[in-house]
């Protein structure tokens, strides 16, 4: 399996607009890395997790063909992970799709009260997308990928899951924007013993102490590593990634980050990462 992190920020981006905070002045004066675009990904060229304001942009600076594109996963509803207006530039006429295409978009409930209302006027009866729910602890297929939801702490309004996806060799834990895991989640990896190849994990508190709920830092990562090894759900072999980042959440710029992160046995996410498992 190939990964790519076409957008590994919060919703703020770094640097953020009308911010002159000191992470932003160092990565708007560093670039390269240190400049990071709202949190979305990719695996293998067709199954894309998110769909934000972002999306087209992602598309041009990685040479991604959407039409390749076969399945979407969306996380929840918040905007910085599915951008409403935008999926009525898949209809015809915004679009030219290729004959007998079609796009499959999975999430929640919460997710379909946004996207539902949209594809039933055109892109539904069309055949060019539907929407698929998925439950928390509900497993589904899509082409050559299992996939699994599972309940994140985040905003419920937003119908917040996060996702175990596997192409039946190697396995992906995918874990944003979450908190630190329910005991749900403990207990249903308790049940079926998963082996992950790959984790990312939200880290848009980084280095700050959590004064909320919603999402984690590098201290909860660090947590969920360590038990995850404990319990075999991970490796010595298993590459883990700190992702999502928040200019709110640390001082450090992409490479003072990954000097703390990997230490701790984290790899740093940057726009356009490419990671073979």
């Amino acid at each position: 399996m190939k990964i790519q992190f076409l957008g590994t920020a919060a919703a703020e981006g770094i640097p953020a607009f009308l911010c002159d905070c000191e992470v932003c002045r160092r990565s708007r004066a560093v670039g390269g890395r240190a400049l990071r675009t709202r949190s979305q990904a990719i695996i293998d060229d067709t199954l894309l997790i998110d769909f934000n304001a972002d999306t087209l942009s992602h598309m041009y600076a990685n040479n991604i063909d959407l039409v390749n594109v076969k399945y979407c996963l969306i996380t929840h509803n918040h905007s910085d992970h599915l951008y409403p207006n935008d999926l009525r530039m898949l209809e015809p006429g915004f679009s030219h799709a290729p004959k007998g295409y079609k796009l499959t978009f999975c999430g929640s409930d919460k997710v379909g009260e946004v996207i539902k209302p949209i594809f039933a006027g055109v892109l539904e009866p069309s055949g060019l997308c539907e929407f698929v729910e998925i439950k928390p602890f509900e497993t589904i297929t899509l082409g050559k990928y299992t996939i699994t939801a599972l309940k994140a702490v985040h905003d419920q309004n937003a119908g917040p899951l996060f996702y175990m996806i596997s192409d039946g060799d190697k396995n992906i834990l995918y874990a944003h924007d979450t908190h630190f895991f329910c005991d749900e989640v403990w207990e249903y990896f308790e049940k079926v013993k998963p082996h992950f190849d790959f984790v990312s994990l939200d880290c848009t508190n980084a280095m700050l102490p959590l004064t909320y709920i919603g999402h984690m830092g590098l201290a909860e990562n660090k947590k969920v590593r360590e038990i995850m090894l404990e319990k075999g759900y991970a490796d010595a072999n298993t590459q883990f990634i700190c992702n999502h980042f928040s200019h709110n959440g640390t001082s450090a710029a992409y490479d003072d980050f990954v000097k703390i992160a990997n230490p701790e046995g984290f790899d740093v996410s940057y726009d356009g990462m490419k990671v073979e498992i």
